[in-house]
């Protein structure tokens, strides 16, 4: 019976693990969107899509990550924006990086 609950337990915590990712979309001006996601801290990330302004961000936190920031600059230099979980109307500007932490 031990077994048996051991093994439930260690399933529900691998379930767990793989569906606690966190989310962030970004919308850009020209109607663009890009998604990221992860399940610890992204480290400096530089964005893909620069040829247009950031105007929306969504950012769905997790257990390990609660936090985004955006940067003007790629290698997460000159921090511009800092915001916590839910829907974010940025400074409409254009952002080269981002950390999630």
């Amino acid at each position: 019976m031990v077994a048996i609950k051991s093994i439930a337990f260690a399933l529900a915590t691998t379930v767990l693990a793989v569906n606690a990712d966190w989310h962030l979309s970004f919308t850009y001006e020209d109607g663009g969107q890009v998604t990221s996601s992860g399940f610890l801290n992204s480290g400096c990330v530089d964005l893909s899509k620069t040829d247009s302004n950031i105007i929306t961000i969504y950012f769905e936190n997790n257990i390990n990550s609660d936090t985004v920031e955006l940067y003007a600059n790629n290698g997460c230099d000159n921090k511009k924006y800092t915001a916590g979980p839910g829907s974010s109307d940025v400074p409409n500007a254009r952002y080269l990086s981002y950390k999630v932490y």
